[in-house]
């Protein structure tokens, strides 16, 4: 006795189709079942592959995350048009070139490239005390004819003359250098043209100046004073004149 398959149609309670129906129902299922295992055998593969990319795998997932983007507002034109986005002002700092504003003071070096290549003359050094708006210091004046050298102005341990190396002798516990570039204290015959000494004693807080040489379109000047402290560097002119002074 042959046993037939069940007819996938037919189910609990149903009564059982013809014997033709059955027949062509047998050759339908049997293709249909056919179509069924291929496609859960292809169903079943794709679950496969899927679960190998899960956890554990080296590669990124295949659905990116999504890329949050933040636009920004846009700005309200002012009434001239222009838009209205605020604007930060880049900081400023104190330049290291001289020290021309009136209150400021300080220990550290100052310099000023010359502004010209022709050496200027230095024709006077004098000092005396001042006092502005109840600050008091003592200025010491250089003198100059054809304009402003450049200078270097700063302590230092000691000064000593150029050329020889031989120490700047100077009176106080605290040593300050003026180096004037593009400057010489003489003329084209070797003459001095200063019109005042080259030494001398301020009569407060500067206890001693010296000019330590003058060589090769560099004048060296030495101040002694009785402790470091604060100065500032002006430029004047009608004459030209550097004034260094120096807080009390």
């Amino acid at each position: 006795m042959i046993a037939r398959p069940m007819d996938p149609d037919v189910g609990p309670g149903r009564a059982p189709a013809p014997a033709a129906a059955v027949a062509n129902g047998w050759a339908r299922g049997t293709h249909g079942w056919r179509r069924s295992i291929v496609l859960l055998g292809a169903m079943a593969a794709v679950a496969f592959l899927g679960g190998c990319g899960g956890a554990g795998s080296d590669s990124p997932s295949a659905t990116p995350p999504p890329v949050m983007s933040a636009t920004p507002a846009p700005t309200s034109p002012s009434p001239g048009g222009a838009s209205d986005a605020r604007s930060f002002a880049t900081p400023t700092f104190a330049s290291t070139g001289p020290r021309s504003d009136a209150r400021s003071w300080s220990s550290q070096p100052a310099s000023e490239s010359p502004r010209q290549s022709a050496p200027v003359r230095l024709v006077s050094i004098r000092s005396a005390p001042n006092v502005d708006n109840g600050v008091r210091y003592e200025r010491l004046v250089l003198e100059f004819a054809g304009g402003a050298p450049g200078y270097q102005a700063q302590y230092v341990r000691s000064v000593v003359r150029p050329g020889s190396g031989a120490p700047l002798p100077l009176t106080g516990q605290a040593t300050f250098e003026v180096v004037l570039t593009s400057a010489t204290a003489h003329d084209d015959n070797g003459t001095s043209t200063l019109r005042t000494p080259p030494d001398g004693h301020g009569q407060s807080g500067l206890t001693s100046y010296a000019i330590a040489g003058d060589f090769e379109g560099s004048v060296h000047i030495g101040v002694g004073l009785t402790r470091v402290t604060g100065f500032r560097v002006i430029e004047l002119t009608d004459p030209d004149r550097l004034a260094l002074d120096f807080l009390f």
